[in-house]
């Protein structure tokens, strides 16, 4: 479940079939090795960060950042145009 404003929503995911198929995918032709891992923690520090910028606003994100992370967080807004229209769209919510 997920919280969004102070209600519980139910997540679905994608159906089983489905996740199978890019699991299959990804595993074939997806960064492998270290790679795969600088891909993964980069996935999950800007997923976290966007979650938390969307639920409690810029600063209060900010403010969660830790150190080393704000140097990825910068790269991805500079070089990432997609990641940085969304930051933005995220910003304009509030």
């Amino acid at each position: 479940k997920m919280v969004d404003g102070g209600e519980m929503k139910e997540q679905k995911g994608m159906p089983r079939f489905l996740g199978e198929i890019m699991a299959s995918v990804m595993t074939a032709v997806g960064p492998k090795g270290v790679s795969f891992a600088r891909y993964s923690i980069d996935y999950h520090l800007l997923r976290n960060y966007l979650h938390c910028l969307n639920v409690w606003g810029e600063e209060r994100a900010n403010g969660m950042l830790p150190e080393y992370s704000v140097d990825i967080v910068e790269k991805y807004l500079e070089t990432d145009e997609s990641f940085r229209k969304l930051v933005e769209s995220l910003k304009s919510k509030r």
